[in-house]
């Protein structure tokens, strides 16, 4: 990726999630590159240690010790619920491995018409993902921007508190206080 296509004050997360949940797709808007979404074979680094992971990282257990080898010097790991799902790939606290890394919930395609954003909330808060919790369309664009600035809110030097004790105020958030 060129770094002219980078947003500056990006950095140091890695987005995680299953098979087609739209990490890349999330990835390059957060990012503003006009490239082209493929399918991820392998992970992504983008300057700044922004990190793209391979859905099969979720989905095959072989792969559990590379997400955590992956993530091992990220601060932040956002991951990433489709809203037409119900399921949550991972085996529970697999995300909580180490200790002091904050996991940020994103919904993904909200725009479908089978989206249930509560549900997909309530799947996150289920498996100790805490809120706020951000509503995203990549086709659409709702939501990218405001995860964009609390991601960038996370890079200032007081940022070392928990995810959902700052800028919650930005998260867009489903219904039944999700």
């Amino acid at each position: 990726m060129s770094e002219g296509f980078l947003h500056p004050d990006l950095a140091n997360f890695a987005l995680v999630g299953d098979v087609g949940c739209g990490k890349t797709a999330l990835t390059l808007a957060l990012l503003q590159s006009d490239e082209e979404v493929l399918k991820t074979q392998a992970v992504v680094f983008h300057p700044s240690h922004v990190v793209d992971t391979p859905g099969e990282f979720v989905n095959r257990p072989a792969y559990y010790g590379a997400l955590l080898s992956t993530i091992a010097e990220i601060d932040t790991i956002v991951y990433l619920q489709p809203a037409n799902s119900r399921a949550f790939s991972l085996p529970p606290g697999l995300l909580h491995v180490y200790p002091n890394k904050r996991v940020v919930g994103v919904v993904s395609k909200t725009d479908l018409p089978d989206a249930d954003t509560a549900a997909a909330c309530r799947v996150m808060a289920e498996h100790n993902i805490p809120p706020p919790y951000f509503l995203t369309s990549t086709k659409t664009g709702e939501g990218v921007d405001r995860l964009r600035s609390f991601l960038i809110g996370l890079q200032t030097p007081d940022s070392n508190i928990g995810a959902n004790d700052k800028h919650a105020e930005l998260a867009d958030v489903g219904e039944n206080g999700f």
